[in-house]
């Protein structure tokens, strides 16, 4: 069994694939919106575009909101908390950045990237880089690998359909780059 691993593995890396990413935020208002598909166009390639949805995530607002809303300390762009159990992310409408540079700042952490750029937002949101560290390696390879033929919630499981299989092992190889 171990030997048909790898020769689906080398067929994979042969074949390879582009993959999307959707990155789930609730801008409130024209102006967030558009700073945050303006931030997500500047990380999207051809090869693996990241695309907005408003389903659900965090509430993004441009400064605080409701009867509660504490003032912002002039040297903070941004902020996240908790509001009636929901995340926000609010901004500082007299911050020290502009918009667009609080958002990406703030985006950057909320999607966990070291750098705003199209190569590091293919690694971090492709899911295969199955031990978050930053790098899509032969590590994370050997996790997929060791649950490869397994159902449920399982590491490795890059499409999402409860098994790790050949059509997780596609996805992997569209994104490893020996």
């Amino acid at each position: 069994m171990k030997g048909r691993k790898w020769r689906l593995l080398a067929l994979a890396l042969l074949l390879g694939s582009a993959q999307a990413a959707t990155v789930k935020l609730r801008p409130q208002g024209a102006e967030l919106v558009k700073a945050v598909q303006d931030a997500l166009a500047a990380i999207s390639t051809k090869e693996t575009p990241v695309t907005l949805d408003t389903s659900g995530g965090p509430i993004l607002t441009l400064g605080g909101s409701g009867a509660t809303a504490v003032p912002f300390s002039p040297d903070v762009a941004a902020r996240t908390l908790t509001v009636g159990g929901e995340r926000r992310i609010e901004f500082n409408p007299q911050g020290p950045l502009p918009l667009a540079d609080a958002v990406r700042a703030a985006l950057m952490d909320e999607l966990g990237l070291k750098d705003w750029t199209p190569a590091a937002a293919r690694v971090r949101l492709s899911g295969a880089d199955l031990n978050g560290d930053g790098v899509i390696d032969l590590t994370d390879l050997a996790l997929l690998m060791n649950n490869y033929g397994k159902s449920g919630a399982t590491v490795g499981d890059l499409n999402q359909d409860r098994k790790v299989d050949d059509a997780d092992l596609k996805l992997f190889s569209a994104q490893y780059k020996p």
